[in-house]
């Protein structure tokens, strides 16, 4: 090879020309190396990389992408980055993807639906495809965003669109289970503490206790834990033997605040999560809990990316943990918040 004509130390950044000149090629047959197209001799292959290597040369990665038609990149928009169910999802989904020499791009929305929409729409401009976790944005934005996206898959999510592919968990069935447990332990006023009014998994547990033919009492809370928290008071007004919670961010939130009310779980209180949060096995006392396998969740997930995965919704069972956060009332005090 020769020396590069050029000067470009002093001009800065070197370029696709500066290894072309290097590599006595030309910049097509660069690009087709550096980016894997079309296949090259061998020689011609090592001497380009030499001469990348020399000048230092870094292809840049929209061009790239432009130029195989791929980016390599998967987008994930998720509610909420602190809730830890959300954070297992994203670390099986990144070892999938990463499995599968792609790249994860993650927004997180603050539970807001709007600036959901938002960031699905950017990602969508960049990435080969893209996974919302429980979206909250509405059924319209829903399918712009899909017009939008070259492939779309929701978790806990369903879309009728001929594109998208979704992998939902049976909420259903494991309020029926929970319900079922505390029925069994003799439980008749139970207090449940709903999810985000835009949350389909809310829905689903919303069926569930429908379904369960059990008397539950509903108070407005949220999906985190400081939500939990702040939901304790109202709930304790309804005079409840056990309380469920939207999930085990908001059941952690319950007992801190039942705590510094001098609320005993499960004596004067039972208490129940969804999802078996990583945390749900450490709590005082541990908390009894619908168990969804992340891991899984994020591998189906993953199987939709495939250019010949079905867009048919995947369902996904969980199964009942009980720890010691459930027990049968056995004081007939009743338990009311504090004034």
């Amino acid at each position: 090879m020769r020396k590069p004509t050029s000067d470009r130390t002093s001009a800065g950044r070197a370029t696709i020309h500066d290894v072309a000149r290097l590599a006595e090629v030309s910049t097509a047959t660069v690009s087709r190396v550096l980016s894997g197209g079309k296949p090259v001799s061998p020689q011609v292959a090592d001497r380009v990389r030499a001469a990348a290597q020399e000048v230092g040369y870094r292809p840049n990665p929209a061009a790239q992408t432009l130029l195989r038609g791929s980016s390599q990149t998967i987008g994930v928009v998720v509610p909420d980055l602190g809730n830890p169910y959300f954070a297992e999802i994203l670390k099986g989904i990144a070892a999938e993807a990463a499995g599968d020499g792609h790249h994860t791009l993650v927004a997180g929305t603050e539970e807001d639906p709007e600036q959901e929409y938002r960031s699905a729409i950017e990602l969508a401009r960049w990435v080969d495809g893209l996974l919302l976790c429980a979206p909250r944005m509405s059924a319209p934005q829903l399918k712009e965003v899909a017009e939008a996206s070259r492939r779309l898959v929701l978790i806990n999510r369903v879309l009728r669109h001929p594109s998208v592919g979704a992998v939902v968990v049976d909420y259903h069935h494991g309020v029926r289970e929970l319900c079922a447990h505390l029925a069994s332990l003799g439980h008749e006023r139970i207090v449940y503490l709903e999810g985000p009014a835009t949350a389909w998994s809310d829905q689903q547990r919303q069926r569930g206790f429908r379904a369960a033919g059990l008397p539950v009492t509903r108070v407005a809370c949220g999906s985190s834990l400081r939500d939990g928290y702040a939901a304790v008071d109202e709930a304790l007004t309804h005079e409840p033997t056990a309380l469920i919670a939207f999930n085990d961010h908001v059941a952690v939130g319950v007992l801190s605040r039942l705590r510094e009310l001098g609320v005993t779980v499960p004596d004067d209180l039972s208490v129940v999560g969804v999802d078996d949060a990583p945390m749900s096995a450490h709590t005082d006392p541990g908390l009894t809990t619908y168990a969804v396998s992340t891991v899984e969740l994020g591998r189906q997930a993953w199987q939709h990316f495939s250019p010949t995965a079905s867009t048919a919704t995947t369902h996904l069972s969980g199964e009942l943990v009980v720890r010691g956060s459930t027990a049968r009332p056995r004081r007939r005090r009743t338990v009311k918040p504090s004034r």
